[in-house]
């Protein structure tokens, strides 16, 4: 009996298809884990050469750094050097000192304040510690400079001395005013001067009324000259007196009636032919209310009347 064997394409085909996928499969097993260290490996490359990039980075930042503190301190070496070998040198030494600008403080009193003398160096004396003692220790002095001259032979000492703007009066000794508000002594022919005198309780006050004759001065004219006395009055208006004989009731202080108010002044001034020997009082406080009005208090008597 004769056996016929059949092959069977269908089959070998399905058998072929799972080979060939389960070869495909094999393949990209092998290739993902292969891939991954590379993956791991280039990435540790790149941490790597980060770090030291910013280690190197660093060391620059340290030696940079180093390299100023160096400088620095070569620098403070070499400038003290300098200033000990120029300190020493006598073609650097003071032989005259000049001072201007005064007027009424000696010039024998400021010699004997400022720390340096004829005979030292230029360059050991502190100029700027100079003026600022100079500055505390007299009220008088408002500004001074010092400066070299004469490659350092001759020091300048200019001053700038405080005028009083007002007088006031510290229990019975009068005392100079100017508008930094700083009191200080009076002075040659400072007691002379035709400057007000300001009447406060308070520093506050004495501020107040400071600032409120600081705007008005420049506006009064030639009538500045005439006022001897600014106070505040009962109801905290402002009054002055004029040649200690004519009050002039301002009222309140406001800075938007001050043009108008000197205006109505000096044409009550021009009609009274600037005179106010006869005038007990001027009344400027109405237009603080929007009023046009000024009243004039007269205290000349007539014959008539003087004989009634």
């Amino acid at each position: 009996m004769a056996i016929k064997i059949i092959k069977d394409k269908t089959i070998k085909k399905k058998t072929t298809k799972k080979t060939a996928k389960k070869k495909s499969n094999s393949r990209n097993t092998r290739y993902v884990e292969m891939a991954m260290p590379y993956n791991t490996i280039s990435i540790s490359r790149k941490t790597n050469s980060k770090k030291k990039k910013s280690g190197k980075k660093i060391i620059l930042k340290l030696f940079m750094l180093a390299f100023i503190v160096c400088l620095c301190f070569s620098s403070v070496y070499a400038y003290n050097h300098l200033k000990t070998y120029l300190c020493s040198l006598e073609r650097f030494f003071i032989d005259t000192i000049e001072i201007t600008g005064c007027n009424n403080v000696a010039e024998s009193e400021i010699k004997k304040l400022i720390p340096f003398e004829v005979g030292e160096s230029s360059f050991a004396v502190n100029l700027g510690r100079a003026e600022k003692e100079l500055k505390e220790f007299s009220a008088e002095i408002k500004d001074i400079s010092i400066y070299r001259t004469n490659w350092g032979k001759k020091i300048v000492v200019s001053l700038t001395e405080r005028l009083p703007e007002v007088f006031i009066m510290v229990g019975d000794k009068k005392l100079g005013l100017d508008f930094d508000n700083k009191p200080f002594n009076l002075r040659g022919n400072m007691f002379s001067m035709a400057v007000p005198t300001l009447v406060f309780d308070t520093d506050e006050e004495r501020k107040e009324l400071l600032t409120f004759y600081y705007k008005i001065k420049k506006k009064l004219g030639n009538l500045v000259s005439q006022i001897t006395e600014i106070k505040y009055g009962e109801v905290e208006d402002i009054v002055l007196t004029i040649n200690n004989k004519t009050v002039l009731y301002w009222g309140v202080p406001q800075d938007n009636k001050t043009d108008e108010k000197v205006a109505k002044l000096n044409k009550v001034l021009e009609k009274l032919s600037w005179k106010t020997d006869n005038i007990d009082y001027i009344d400027l406080s109405f237009i603080d209310g929007n009023k046009n009005k000024v009243f004039v208090g007269r205290s000349v008597v007539t014959e008539e009347e003087s004989k009634a």
